[in-house]
């Protein structure tokens, strides 16, 4: 049994191999392809012409081109008359410009010169070599690189930096700008900064320094003593004959008295009303009265004018705050007292008046008013100085 099928398929493969040898005859298609008729399936390479355009000088082939690029249609494809006839329409690159139209009359055909264009020409500008324009750059100081001179030798000169031209003597010079001319200006002098030292109390200060004075000093501790409310002010000066070199804003004295409004007086002049309000005004208020002096209202201090405001008169002793002129007490009980002139039954005011004004001229140097022309309604005192002593008091 086992023999039986050992040789049956053997036999089996056989009748294959034998149905596949009668079955690969020739190949024969059911029908014609194009006009042809193809009796078998045959592998055929095509070939195809190069689309490469021949020089059109001869003279511009060299002999090392590789003979390959002179095959026609390397690839094998497509129609190779009409690649070649495609890649003639096409220009090439190094060829001439061809007009696609007619061209006008006054039209002229461009032409491009076998050096090229020179576009810098054209526009005007010289060209600059990379030599001269670091050479340029080297004269303008501009060059960011070191730039020495004198390479192969045992001077090296350093040419970045703006060098100082040697000055000679005027008969050794060969160069112009060895020559250094005289010049006509001199010289500024060094200026020298002083620094002054600061000081809170102007009492303090030196003389050399601006301070005050020696009588001023005096004078403010008598203004201190007195019980003067002052404090020192700076310096006025409003031209050579109007001013006050060390002023003092008086506004008040001893006894609570009041000056209305602050006046900017002088120290002497402040020193000796002190002593008149001390002395004279509030001694007599208090007798006639029997009350004390509350305020004493100024009407002109401190004023650069002349006398009598008069354009041709002498200076006024207001523009150095050398006088004071008084308009009005007011007592502690509220009174006020007018230093107007007074009426025929006024008798306690008229008393009043009369009495300071005749011992303010112990004080004072002129007193004025009330009742003078230009001194109507106020008391004017001062501290002029005059020859001999004299004193002008009107009363």
């Amino acid at each position: 049994m086992a023999f039986c099928i050992t040789w049956s398929r053997r036999l089996l493969t056989v009748g294959v191999a034998v149905a596949l040898t009668s079955c690969s005859g020739d190949l024969t298609p059911p029908a014609d392809i194009g006009s042809e008729t193809v009796s078998s399936v045959k592998v055929t390479r095509h070939t195809r012409q190069a689309t490469y355009a021949a020089p059109v000088n001869a003279a511009q082939t060299t002999e090392n081109v590789d003979p390959y690029l002179d095959q026609p249609n390397l690839a094998g494809m497509g129609d190779a008359s009409a690649d070649r006839a495609a890649s003639l329409d096409q220009p090439l690159v190094d060829a001439a410009p061809q007009a696609t139209g007619p061209l006008a009359a006054d039209a002229q055909a461009m032409t491009i010169p076998d050096q090229g264009v020179n576009i810098d020409d054209g526009l005007g500008v010289a060209p600059v070599g990379l030599a001269e324009e670091q050479a340029r750059d080297i004269a303008e100081g501009a060059t960011s690189q070191p730039v020495v001179a004198g390479v192969g030798t045992d001077e090296l000169v350093d040419m970045s930096s703006p060098s100082t031209p040697q000055t000679v003597p005027f008969d050794q010079a060969r160069e112009a700008n060895q020559i250094t001319l005289p010049s006509r200006r001199r010289d500024a002098p060094e200026q020298k900064v002083a620094f002054l030292p600061r000081f809170s109390d102007p009492m303090q200060v030196p003389e050399s320094y601006g301070g005050l004075t020696k009588a001023d000093k005096a004078c403010r501790q008598d203004l201190e003593k007195l019980g003067v409310r002052f404090q020192d002010i700076p310096a006025i000066s409003n031209g050579p004959s109007c001013g006050i070199a060390h002023p003092i804003l008086v506004s008040g004295f001893a006894s609570g008295v009041q000056l209305k409004p602050a006046a900017k007086l002088n120290c002497n002049v402040t020193r000796a009303f002190a002593k008149w309000v001390r002395n004279e005004l509030v001694p007599a208020s208090r007798y006639r009265y029997f009350s004390g002096i509350k305020a004493i209202h100024q009407m002109s201090s401190y004023s650069c004018r002349k006398m009598n405001s008069r354009s041709n008169n002498p200076w006024s002793e207001h523009a150095r705050g050398n006088a004071i002129d008084i308009g009005k007490f007011v007592l502690n009980n509220g009174k006020e007292i007018d230093v107007r002139k007074k009426g025929f039954f006024q008798f306690r005011e008229k008393g009043l008046l009369k009495t300071v004004r005749e011992d303010s001229c112990r004080y004072f140097t002129t007193v004025l008013g009330p009742g003078d022309a230009y001194h109507g309604d106020h008391f004017h005192f001062d501290l002029r100085a005059r020859k001999r002593g004299y004193r002008h008091c009107s009363l």
